[in-house]
Protein backbone atom coordinates (compact mmCIF):
# COMPACT_ATOMS: atom_id res chain seq x y z
CA UNK A 1 0.00 0.00 0.00
CA UNK A 2 1.13 3.45 -0.98
CA UNK A 3 2.32 5.63 2.32
CA UNK A 4 3.08 9.14 2.57
CA UNK A 5 6.30 8.17 4.05
CA UNK A 6 7.03 5.94 1.21
CA UNK A 7 6.39 8.38 -1.50
CA UNK A 8 9.30 10.16 -2.49
CA UNK A 9 11.40 7.14 -2.73
CA UNK A 10 9.12 5.78 -4.91
CA UNK A 11 8.96 8.60 -7.38
CA UNK A 12 12.83 8.93 -7.11
CA UNK A 13 12.99 5.19 -8.58
CA UNK A 14 10.49 6.56 -11.27
CA UNK A 15 12.46 9.56 -12.29
CA UNK A 16 15.29 7.03 -12.65
CA UNK A 17 13.83 3.95 -14.67
CA UNK A 18 12.61 7.25 -17.00
CA UNK A 19 14.93 7.24 -19.33
CA UNK A 20 15.70 3.32 -19.04
CA UNK A 21 11.97 3.19 -20.49
CA UNK A 22 12.29 5.84 -22.73
CA UNK A 23 15.41 4.51 -24.06
CA UNK A 24 13.91 0.69 -24.49
CA UNK A 25 11.19 2.51 -26.73
CA UNK A 26 13.21 4.95 -28.95
CA UNK A 27 12.86 3.35 -32.50
CA UNK A 28 16.89 3.28 -33.54
CA UNK A 29 17.93 1.50 -30.60
CA UNK A 30 14.62 -1.54 -31.15
CA UNK A 31 16.12 -1.28 -34.94
CA UNK A 32 19.49 -2.16 -33.58
CA UNK A 33 18.35 -4.15 -31.11
CA UNK A 34 16.38 -6.64 -34.05
CA UNK A 35 19.63 -6.42 -36.15
CA UNK A 36 21.22 -7.59 -33.78
CA UNK A 37 18.66 -10.45 -32.98
CA UNK A 38 18.57 -11.09 -36.93
CA UNK A 39 22.74 -11.57 -37.50
CA UNK A 40 22.29 -13.82 -34.47
CA UNK A 41 19.49 -15.96 -35.82
CA UNK A 42 17.09 -14.62 -33.05
CA UNK A 43 14.11 -14.77 -34.64
CA UNK A 44 11.54 -14.27 -32.22
CA UNK A 45 13.35 -11.87 -30.43
CA UNK A 46 14.07 -10.01 -33.63
CA UNK A 47 10.43 -9.66 -34.96
CA UNK A 48 9.33 -9.17 -31.50
CA UNK A 49 11.61 -6.00 -31.32
CA UNK A 50 11.03 -4.30 -34.98
CA UNK A 51 7.46 -4.78 -34.79
CA UNK A 52 7.62 -3.13 -31.47
CA UNK A 53 9.52 -0.27 -33.07
CA UNK A 54 6.89 -0.06 -36.16
CA UNK A 55 3.76 -0.57 -33.36
CA UNK A 56 5.05 2.90 -31.45
CA UNK A 57 6.73 4.46 -34.42
CA UNK A 58 4.09 4.08 -37.72
CA UNK A 59 5.58 6.67 -39.43
CA UNK A 60 9.05 5.59 -38.55
CA UNK A 61 10.22 4.23 -42.40
CA UNK A 62 13.74 3.02 -41.18
CA UNK A 63 11.65 0.84 -39.39
CA UNK A 64 9.69 -0.85 -41.39
CA UNK A 65 12.80 -1.01 -43.80
CA UNK A 66 14.55 -3.30 -40.87
CA UNK A 67 10.95 -5.26 -40.13
CA UNK A 68 10.95 -6.28 -43.97
CA UNK A 69 14.81 -7.21 -44.01
CA UNK A 70 13.87 -9.18 -41.58
CA UNK A 71 10.88 -11.30 -42.97
CA UNK A 72 12.90 -11.24 -46.72
CA UNK A 73 16.28 -12.58 -44.96
CA UNK A 74 13.91 -15.51 -43.72
CA UNK A 75 13.20 -15.73 -47.86
CA UNK A 76 8.83 -14.76 -46.57
CA UNK A 77 8.56 -12.10 -49.47
CA UNK A 78 4.74 -12.46 -48.70
CA UNK A 79 5.12 -10.78 -45.10
CA UNK A 80 8.57 -8.72 -46.40
CA UNK A 81 5.97 -6.97 -48.96
CA UNK A 82 3.48 -4.25 -46.65
CA UNK A 83 6.94 -3.02 -44.23
CA UNK A 84 8.84 -3.03 -47.73
CA UNK A 85 5.55 -0.85 -49.46
CA UNK A 86 5.38 1.31 -46.36
CA UNK A 87 9.08 2.19 -46.31
CA UNK A 88 9.24 3.11 -49.19
CA UNK A 89 5.54 5.27 -49.26
CA UNK A 90 6.68 7.08 -46.00
CA UNK A 91 10.44 8.12 -47.01
CA UNK A 92 11.20 6.96 -50.72
CA UNK A 93 14.90 8.49 -50.57
CA UNK A 94 15.41 5.70 -47.70
CA UNK A 95 18.79 4.03 -49.43
CA UNK A 96 17.38 0.79 -50.38
CA UNK A 97 13.53 1.03 -49.32
CA UNK A 98 12.27 1.19 -52.67
CA UNK A 99 15.10 -1.17 -54.45
CA UNK A 100 14.18 -3.57 -51.99
CA UNK A 101 10.18 -3.32 -52.29
CA UNK A 102 10.72 -3.14 -56.03
CA UNK A 103 12.84 -6.21 -55.71
CA UNK A 104 10.23 -8.50 -53.12
CA UNK A 105 7.35 -7.71 -55.84
CA UNK A 106 10.00 -9.09 -58.58
CA UNK A 107 10.04 -12.68 -56.41
CA UNK A 108 6.75 -12.48 -55.90
CA UNK A 109 6.29 -12.31 -59.62
CA UNK A 110 4.24 -8.96 -59.39
CA UNK A 111 6.13 -8.22 -62.53
CA UNK A 112 4.21 -4.70 -63.27
CA UNK A 113 4.21 -3.00 -59.73
CA UNK A 114 7.85 -3.84 -59.72
CA UNK A 115 8.31 -2.33 -62.64
CA UNK A 116 6.08 1.16 -61.76
CA UNK A 117 8.55 1.17 -58.44
CA UNK A 118 11.76 0.47 -59.77
CA UNK A 119 11.00 3.30 -62.95
CA UNK A 120 10.03 5.75 -60.19
CA UNK A 121 13.44 4.36 -58.27
CA UNK A 122 15.68 4.75 -61.26
CA UNK A 123 14.60 8.11 -62.38
CA UNK A 124 15.37 9.44 -58.61
CA UNK A 125 18.83 7.24 -58.78
CA UNK A 126 19.94 7.50 -62.18
CA UNK A 127 23.15 5.63 -61.21
CA UNK A 128 21.85 2.34 -59.44
CA UNK A 129 23.14 -0.20 -61.49
CA UNK A 130 20.89 -2.88 -59.23
CA UNK A 131 17.55 -0.71 -59.62
CA UNK A 132 18.30 -1.23 -63.50
CA UNK A 133 19.16 -5.19 -63.37
CA UNK A 134 15.92 -5.53 -61.70
CA UNK A 135 13.64 -3.05 -63.39
CA UNK A 136 15.30 -5.35 -66.59
CA UNK A 137 14.00 -8.90 -65.05
CA UNK A 138 10.41 -7.39 -64.75
CA UNK A 139 10.38 -6.43 -68.17
CA UNK A 140 11.71 -9.22 -69.99
CA UNK A 141 9.28 -11.72 -67.30
CA UNK A 142 6.21 -8.94 -68.62
CA UNK A 143 6.87 -9.72 -72.22
CA UNK A 144 8.90 -5.54 -72.85
CA UNK A 145 12.15 -7.05 -74.39
CA UNK A 146 13.07 -4.06 -76.36
CA UNK A 147 12.68 -1.78 -72.86
CA UNK A 148 14.36 -5.20 -71.01
CA UNK A 149 17.59 -4.67 -73.64
CA UNK A 150 18.00 -0.96 -72.64
CA UNK A 151 17.86 -1.94 -69.22
CA UNK A 152 20.39 -4.33 -69.26
CA UNK A 153 22.53 -2.32 -70.81
CA UNK A 154 22.14 0.64 -68.16
CA UNK A 155 22.78 -1.68 -65.55
CA UNK A 156 25.77 -3.76 -67.05
CA UNK A 157 27.07 -0.03 -67.76
CA UNK A 158 26.37 1.20 -64.02
CA UNK A 159 28.28 -2.46 -62.49
CA UNK A 160 30.46 -1.50 -60.19
CA UNK A 161 30.21 -3.94 -57.24
CA UNK A 162 27.78 -6.47 -57.43
CA UNK A 163 28.11 -10.19 -55.84
CA UNK A 164 29.16 -12.85 -57.91
CA UNK A 165 26.12 -14.39 -59.08
CA UNK A 166 24.05 -11.51 -59.47
CA UNK A 167 26.57 -9.61 -61.92
CA UNK A 168 23.83 -7.89 -64.46
CA UNK A 169 26.73 -9.14 -67.19
CA UNK A 170 25.29 -13.00 -66.14
CA UNK A 171 21.27 -11.82 -66.12
CA UNK A 172 22.14 -10.18 -70.12
CA UNK A 173 23.76 -12.93 -71.25
CA UNK A 174 20.87 -15.03 -69.86
CA UNK A 175 18.42 -12.64 -71.75
CA UNK A 176 20.36 -12.48 -74.95
CA UNK A 177 20.32 -16.27 -75.06
CA UNK A 178 16.82 -16.95 -74.40
CA UNK A 179 16.62 -14.27 -77.14
CA UNK A 180 18.36 -17.17 -79.44
CA UNK A 181 21.39 -15.15 -78.92
CA UNK A 182 23.53 -17.62 -77.99
CA UNK A 183 27.25 -16.05 -79.33
CA UNK A 184 26.15 -12.64 -78.11
CA UNK A 185 26.00 -14.23 -74.88
CA UNK A 186 29.46 -15.27 -74.09
CA UNK A 187 30.87 -12.16 -74.11
CA UNK A 188 29.09 -11.10 -70.93
CA UNK A 189 29.50 -13.74 -69.56
CA UNK A 190 33.34 -14.44 -69.81
CA UNK A 191 33.07 -10.58 -68.58
CA UNK A 192 31.00 -11.82 -65.02
CA UNK A 193 33.94 -14.69 -64.84
CA UNK A 194 36.87 -12.17 -64.94
CA UNK A 195 35.38 -10.38 -61.93
CA UNK A 196 34.20 -13.14 -60.50
CA UNK A 197 35.90 -16.66 -60.87
CA UNK A 198 34.31 -18.44 -58.57
CA UNK A 199 31.05 -17.32 -59.67
CA UNK A 200 28.76 -20.70 -59.71
CA UNK A 201 26.20 -19.02 -61.76
CA UNK A 202 27.86 -17.66 -64.30
CA UNK A 203 30.27 -20.94 -65.01
CA UNK A 204 26.41 -22.71 -64.71
CA UNK A 205 25.26 -20.00 -67.58
CA UNK A 206 28.31 -20.29 -69.43
CA UNK A 207 28.40 -23.92 -69.80
CA UNK A 208 24.59 -23.84 -71.23
CA UNK A 209 25.36 -21.61 -73.81
CA UNK A 210 28.63 -23.42 -74.75
CA UNK A 211 26.62 -26.06 -74.91
CA UNK A 212 23.72 -25.17 -77.07
CA UNK A 213 27.13 -24.14 -79.63
CA UNK A 214 28.35 -27.65 -79.69
CA UNK A 215 31.22 -26.85 -77.86
CA UNK A 216 30.61 -30.07 -75.80
CA UNK A 217 34.40 -30.09 -74.05
CA UNK A 218 34.05 -26.21 -72.87
CA UNK A 219 31.12 -26.78 -71.82
CA UNK A 220 32.24 -29.93 -69.74
CA UNK A 221 34.33 -27.76 -67.84
CA UNK A 222 32.26 -24.79 -67.23
CA UNK A 223 29.60 -27.17 -65.86
CA UNK A 224 31.63 -29.14 -63.90
CA UNK A 225 33.08 -26.40 -62.08
CA UNK A 226 29.71 -24.84 -61.50
CA UNK A 227 28.93 -28.07 -59.62
CA UNK A 228 32.25 -28.31 -57.20
CA UNK A 229 31.10 -24.73 -56.38
CA UNK A 230 28.03 -25.81 -55.70
CA UNK A 231 26.95 -29.02 -56.06
CA UNK A 232 23.13 -29.05 -54.91
CA UNK A 233 22.48 -27.42 -58.34
CA UNK A 234 20.56 -29.86 -60.04
CA UNK A 235 20.22 -27.80 -63.19
CA UNK A 236 24.13 -27.89 -63.16
CA UNK A 237 24.10 -32.14 -63.07
CA UNK A 238 21.06 -32.20 -65.26
CA UNK A 239 22.87 -29.79 -67.83
CA UNK A 240 26.32 -32.18 -67.08
CA UNK A 241 24.47 -35.30 -67.47
CA UNK A 242 23.47 -34.00 -71.18
CA UNK A 243 27.41 -33.19 -71.80
CA UNK A 244 28.24 -36.33 -71.01
CA UNK A 245 26.08 -38.41 -72.95
CA UNK A 246 27.48 -36.26 -75.80
CA UNK A 247 31.12 -37.13 -74.72
CA UNK A 248 29.96 -40.74 -74.52
CA UNK A 249 30.16 -41.25 -70.91
CA UNK A 250 27.08 -43.07 -70.04
CA UNK A 251 27.83 -44.01 -66.45
CA UNK A 252 28.98 -40.29 -65.31
CA UNK A 253 25.73 -39.15 -67.58
CA UNK A 254 23.38 -41.29 -65.90
CA UNK A 255 24.33 -40.16 -62.42
CA UNK A 256 24.03 -36.44 -62.64
CA UNK A 257 20.73 -37.30 -64.41
CA UNK A 258 19.50 -38.74 -61.58
CA UNK A 259 20.48 -36.46 -59.62
CA UNK A 260 19.51 -33.40 -60.94
CA UNK A 261 16.05 -35.18 -61.18
CA UNK A 262 16.13 -36.13 -57.35
CA UNK A 263 16.76 -32.38 -56.68
CA UNK A 264 14.42 -30.55 -59.07
CA UNK A 265 11.98 -28.55 -58.43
Amino acid sequence: MLTLRNLPGKLALAALLLPVLAWAQDPGELIRQGERFLAEHQWEAAFSALQRAVKLYPGHAPAWKALGVGYASQGNYDRAEPPFRNACKLQPSLPDACLYYGRTLYLLNRFQPAIEVLRRTVQGEPGNGEAYRLLALSLEASGQTTEAGDAFLQAVRLNRSSSPNDDPDIDYAVFLFRQGKAESALAPLEGALKRHPDAARAHLELGCVLLSLGRISEAASHLERSLALDPQSARAHLLLGKVYLRLDKPEAAERHLRQGSLTVK
